[in-house]
């Protein structure tokens, strides 16, 4: 199956629906002002500055997201820079390895951009896919009240 690549920044028509792919997700942490959302997510559209979000389509068709993110989970992990971010595949495209695809596609963005490394919070415990595609655990932290693993891929030996 032939997937392509894009910016979201170069469609940001389809803000309102990867708002409503995450809200599937995590409507814990994003409340219900879906206006204010996609207003925050449509200011921060970029190709060269961090957020950068990424989209995956296949035949026209936006099926999976992912973001490059200099900053996540600040509060907890100040001196952490660089990380893989809201990654997410539409409900009716799931178990197509199109997560492993976006995220590969992410990581050779890093790789351009010479980042060092990227970090990532999955839920998932085992590390599920991020494991299988040589991301390493760092600790089993709880982050607002979930159970998490902090990851780390390592792009290049300078840092």
């Amino acid at each position: 199956m032939p997937v392509q690549f894009s910016y979201l920044a170069d469609q940001p028509e389809l803000v309102p629906q990867i708002i409503r792919w995450w809200h599937t997700v995590w409507t814990d942490r994003m409340g219900s002002d879906f206006s204010s959302l996609e207003q925050q997510l449509a200011d921060s559209l970029s190709k060269t500055e961090f957020p950068i979000h990424i989209i995956a389509s296949v035949d026209g068709e936006p099926v999976a997201v992912a973001a490059l993110k200099r900053q996540e989970l600040e509060e907890l992990f100040p001196d952490k820079q660089y990380w893989l971010s809201s990654v997410s595949v539409d409900e009716n495209w799931r178990g197509r390895q199109l997560g492993s695809r976006i995220t590969a596609r992410a990581i050779e963005l890093a790789r351009e951009k010479r980042l060092p490394h990227l970090y990532l919070q999955t839920q998932n415990l085992s590390g599920g896919l991020y494991t299988k595609l040589g991301w390493q655990p760092i600790e089993q932290l709880s982050v607002r009240g979930d159970p998490t693993l902090l990851m780390i891929l390592t792009l290049s030996e300078a840092q």
